[in-house]
């Protein structure tokens, strides 16, 4: 089997939604047409320790380029981040083949990342001053959104934009999540009073729609909510 070959079926099968999120399978779409182009003609077993070391060391060094009706334009070199999202992609691209059993040890593992990424992945925990900063700066839906996800660790995409009114229960400060990333997020999550005043505040701002936060992917909008709350504001 060869790279190409490997390298589409992992992306149909290991990248697509709902495997992976519809963003996440577009960023492994750009980095798999960078991986095919250096390693899509060799034979799958082949791909060797110093091949890869090779290749980000070639892509360390080249540029960002736009294509315009005059050209291409080159800018400033790679950032180490995505060369080393490239590298993350094809580790676990060659991981799943381990598993599969198409390859017998995965050669990403004798391989150092020639540059040094700063700060790559470090969490920041906010604090709760910072919270309030943050908050006291952003509008009324997104308030509602930073205080329910400190507060309950919803998932942005999967989990609370996609939500609908009734799946919260104010009155026994729970909310239902019928869909989820992992299995184990299908469950009731307790909600705590900022929570709780959170999610209220957000029905109340979404508007009379079914969705909690109605977008043009719901045929709603926040227009709705804002107008709701501009009406307020010039009856007040």
């Amino acid at each position: 089997m060869s790279f190409k070959e490997w390298a589409d079926f992992f992306l149909d099968n290991y990248s697509k939604p709902p495997m992976r999120m519809p963003k996440t399978h577009e960023a492994n779409l750009r980095a798999t047409k960078h991986l095919k182009t250096a390693f899509g003609s060799q034979k799958l077993a082949g791909v060797s320790a110093d091949d890869i070391e090779t290749y980000l060391r070639r892509r360390l060094e080249q540029r960002v380029e736009w294509k315009t009706v005059a050209g291409c334009i080159e800018g400033n070199r790679l950032k180490p981040a995505t060369v080393h999202q490239e590298f993350r992609l094809l580790r676990r691209m060659l991981n799943v083949g381990v598993r599969k059993k198409v390859l017998a040890f995965n050669p990403c593992a004798g391989v150092e990342f020639p540059v040094k990424v700063k700060g790559l992945f470090r969490p920041h925990y906010m604090s709760w001053s910072e919270q309030q900063r943050i908050e006291s700066h952003a509008p009324r839906h997104l308030r509602n959104v930073i205080r329910i996800i400190t507060e309950t660790g919803l998932r942005v995409y999967k989990e609370l934009t996609i939500m609908k009114k009734d799946q919260v229960d104010l009155e026994n400060a729970v909310v239902r999540i019928s869909d989820s990333k992992t299995p184990n997020g299908v469950a009731e999550v307790p909600l705590t009073e900022l929570a709780v005043a959170a999610f209220r505040d957000q029905i109340e701002f979404a508007g009379s729609g079914p969705h909690l936060f109605p977008s043009d992917a719901n045929l709603a909008g926040l227009a709705i909510g804002s107008k709701l709350e501009t009406s307020g504001e010039d009856s007040g």
